[in-house]
């Protein structure tokens, strides 16, 4: 990837970021640039269209070479031989949008799977894909069981509060 589409990723990150619909966007670009579109800027347009961002609060994400192991994203719902994977995907980003999970990618999604399906000596199913019908059902209901747990000890505080 060269530097100016590295550049118009960050700008969309940033726009992302910052929370500006469309029209302020594009109103942050000819104010900075005269030009509503990154696609009519130059690299050292971008630049001072990024430099405004970070004015406004956008900070960039270094990339930590330490990681040991990289977060996935989970896939496009639709494609799981399972419609309960789909549904168990579902509830665990519900469950970190919500606060309830730290961390909401496919890979510690992953790891909670092979808690659930580890039996005795036997290593759990290490994907969340690699399911069966009966494994899923299983992941599911515990899922279920533990949202309903900490959201209903969320709604109780919450009505304490009140």
């Amino acid at each position: 990837m060269n530097n100016r589409n590295r550049l118009i990723q960050l700008i969309h990150i940033g726009k992302r970021n910052l929370g500006l619909d469309d029209d302020t966007y594009r109103a942050l670009l000819t104010a900075t640039t005269g030009k509503p579109s990154c696609s009519q800027l130059t690299v050292k347009q971008l630049d001072s269209v990024l430099a405004v961002m970070e004015r406004q609060g956008f900070k960039r994400k270094r990339s930590n070479s330490k990681t040991t192991f990289k977060r996935r994203l989970s896939p496009k719902s639709g494609n799981a031989k399972h419609a309960q994977i789909d549904k168990i995907r579902a509830i665990w980003i519900t469950m970190h949008q919500q606060g309830i999970i730290r961390d909401g990618s496919e890979t510690a999604l992953d790891a909670y799977v092979r808690r659930m399906t580890k039996r005795g000596n036997q290593k759990g199913v290490d994907h969340v894909g690699w399911l069966d019908s009966r494994q899923a059902c299983v992941v599911l209901e515990s899922l279920k069981k533990w949202h309903k747990r900490e959201f209903g000890d969320r709604t109780k505080e919450a009505d304490r509060g009140h």
